[in-house]
């Protein structure tokens, strides 16, 4: 079962599990119908434990994929109550059915936001974690969650920290997307400041893959993982490989940092390759390329 079925990860994870041979349960809170016959869509909300609970029986679910979220950190500023609600108690009434249904893995969506600011060298999992916004605060208390319900109830929780996600079908603020669709609009874009924040951008592909391994891993060594696009690259040098792919007006970046973000260090993914076999399958400049293509007819 995907939880949020139908977000921006959501989409391609049901479609990934779908190809990779399974049959999905996609649950979201909207109404959906799926053309798919691998697909069942459940319209439910995650507080309501008793719906959770038959979905997983009715459809003898073996696994839980768990995106649904309130997932941006800036609007988390704006909105911290909501957030929480969410994001904690989400996953907890995930968590709760899954231990009373009996399903044992769950691939808890956590977040490059549990770190903070990390400006050392390489980022590990076993960082101390120290949020700056009340997503990333949301983030690390569900990974504790799936500790507890792991030592407690038996469940076999893995969370993923992912960096930021571009791709396809994108509707939340991005600033890569924004400066693609600039481009491919013959748009001139200008931020006053973030030359120096340092991202790690990750296709929305690769965290599906990523996911699906986890999902299916047969005994990982870790609880938690870091999964990214592999590189590392500041903002300033972004807007430089964007207008080199695609031309355009230009792109201007003032100087400094984007406040509410995260500064960090590269991270180290080799737990993640060794464990799950995972390994970023999208360069960025192909990536920025595909995402392209897709923005000249779509509109995220």
């Amino acid at each position: 079962m995907v939880t949020g079925g139908l977000g921006f990860v959501g989409r391609h994870l049901v479609r990934r599990l779908v190809a990779d041979g399974h049959q999905v349960v996609s649950y979201n809170r909207d109404f959906s119908e799926s053309a798919d016959p691998a697909v069942t869509s459940v319209q439910g909300e995650l507080f309501d434990i008793p719906r959770l609970i038959r979905t997983l029986d009715e459809h003898a679910v073996q696994g839980i994929l768990h995106t649904a979220a309130m997932s941006h950190p800036e609007l988390s500023v704006e909105l911290p109550v909501s957030t929480f609600a969410a994001n904690v108690y989400g996953t907890l009434s995930v968590l709760e059915s899954a231990r009373m249904a009996g399903v044992r893995r769950i691939v808890n969506f956590s977040s490059e936001c549990a770190y903070g600011h990390q400006e050392t060298e390489i980022v590990r999992e076993d960082a101390r974690l120290r949020p700056i916004t009340p997503y990333g605060v949301t983030k690390v208390t569900t990974e504790m969650l799936a500790d507890v319900y792991t030592d407690l109830y038996g469940l076999d929780v893995v969370s993923l920290r992912i960096t930021e996600v571009y791709g396809p079908g994108n509707p939340m603020p991005e600033v890569l997307r924004e400066m693609i669709a600039a481009a491919v609009h013959d748009e001139p874009y200008a931020l006053d400041h973030g030359a120096e924040q340092r991202f790690q951008f990750i296709h929305v592909e690769d965290v599906a893959r990523a996911a699906c391994a986890a999902a299916v891993a047969a005994a990982p060594s870790q609880r938690v993982y870091n999964i990214t696009g592999g590189s590392q690259i500041s903002l300033a040098e972004t807007a430089a490989l964007v207008h080199e792919l695609l031309g355009g007006p230009g792109i201007s970046v003032g100087p400094g940092y984007i406040p509410n973000l995260d500064r960090q260090g590269p991270w180290d993914i080799s737990p993640a390759g060794r464990d799950l076999g995972y390994r970023p399958g999208w360069a960025l400049e192909e990536g920025i390329r595909s995402y392209a293509e897709w923005l000249r007819e779509n509109r995220y």
